[in-house]
């Protein structure tokens, strides 16, 4: 899990680097056209490659919704990266077993936000998670969307899934 945090940070900073690459080819020419190309651009929300897609929307679910019921745990950023939405959330802890505890409320959390079960599954085949503390990463997990859809309509319980989510789990300490 962390090469793959790894890759995000660095496919964010080269996009960065790409686009301020491709603004300064295009900002020597100025015509009435660029302004008007740039709002188009920004409004259809296609050709960004800046990053700033990463708030972009994830069909089917409302990341605003998307909390945990926890003190201890709270999202900080979310994205999705292909059928992956990556989800990086601080913690005030490192013991696993109070990190465990936290994430019972995980199935019903995620059940709350999301809002179109087919359009999600369509989409994403997993979330991954990231628990860190002070920028060190504590914990990574993943939630199949299938487990997720399965407790949503009530054919998985919150013990089932929240184990099959635990085995997932990558401690580091």
């Amino acid at each position: 899990m962390e090469r793959r945090k790894i890759l995000l940070g660095s496919g964010a900073a080269i996009a960065t680097v790409l686009a301020g690459c491709s603004s300064d080819e295009t900002g020597d020419d100025t015509d009435s056209n660029d302004d008007d190309s740039d709002d188009s651009l920004n409004g259809d929300g296609n050709g960004e490659s800046d990053g700033s897609d990463d708030k972009a929307e994830i069909p089917g679910l409302d990341r605003d919704k998307l909390k945990i019921d926890s003190e201890k745990v709270s999202i900080e950023d979310m994205n999705k990266d292909g059928k992956t939405v990556n989800v990086v959330a601080t913690t005030t802890t490192t013991d696993p077993d109070t990190l465990f505890a936290e994430l019972d409320s995980l199935g019903e959390d995620m059940s709350a936000a999301i809002t179109d079960p087919d359009a999600f599954a369509a989409a994403v085949d997993s979330v991954a998670w990231i628990l860190e503390k002070d920028g060190a990463k504590v914990m990574s997990f993943y939630v199949d969307v299938e487990w997720a859809i399965k407790y949503r309509n009530g054919e998985l319980s919150q013990d089932a899934f929240v184990d099959r989510v635990l085995e997932t789990t990558d401690e580091t300490q």
